[in-house]
């Protein structure tokens, strides 16, 4: 645990630089996640915070939305700045969506209750390992990688790192001001809003 949170002070103060932008205003990206638009939701088994092994079927087809969100302790953007944001979108849907936080490390339930303070993060955390990463063609760079699935079950959006988003008008210049972290952020909540609206009001 002392490992645990030494990782976690060490990577909030880490250097605010990001070199990884998209342009694609969180559209399918080209390549291997836009096969699945459309496609019936990948099954796969993961761990809650009291210990028990579920499945991602168990909460699909319950007559709501399932926003899956797919995390890694210690990615310092998308963990501690993203994260903490996200929790707007729970607080303000979690009677309509089910959401679930899936870390994909292999964390004690001690760690993972002590990265929810730390974050912190109010939605519930499941943890999954290599089949969920498999089914779904995860790489380390895509967290968060957000999975939005319809009542039926159904794919209806991949967003991959959508605190790396931005319309920046200088390419050449990558971010290193928190403030401009701050801003791609709330833009992204913003967008991420607007999906899970769709999602709820079935467009």
């Amino acid at each position: 645990m002392k490992v645990l949170k030494m990782i976690l002070i060490i990577s909030v103060f880490f250097t605010f630089i990001d070199t990884s932008f998209s342009k694609q205003d969180f559209q399918f990206p080209e390549s291997q996640y836009k096969h699945l638009a459309g496609k019936d939701f990948l099954d796969f088994r993961m761990i809650d915070e009291s210990g028990k092994v579920v499945h991602l079927k168990d909460f699909v087809k319950k007559g709501k939305p399932v926003v899956v969100v797919f995390w890694a302790i210690g990615d310092q953007k998308g963990t501690y700045w993203f994260l903490p944001q996200f929790n707007k979108l729970y607080e303000k849907y979690k009677d309509k969506v089910i959401f679930l936080a899936v870390l994909l490390s292999r964390s004690t339930p001690e760690e993972v209750q002590e990265a929810k303070e730390f974050i912190p993060l109010k939605i519930p955390v499941y943890r999954a390992y290599s089949e969920a990463i498999e089914k779904y063609k995860i790489a380390k760079i895509d967290v968060p990688y957000i999975v939005l699935i319809t009542p039926e079950g159904k794919i209806k959006r991949i967003v991959i790192r959508p605190e790396s988003y931005t319309r920046y008008e200088e390419p050449s210049q990558p971010l290193t001001q928190k403030r401009q972290l701050e801003e791609i952020i709330a833009e992204s909540i913003q967008k991420l809003d607007l999906y899970i609206r769709e999602l709820i009001e079935g467009v």
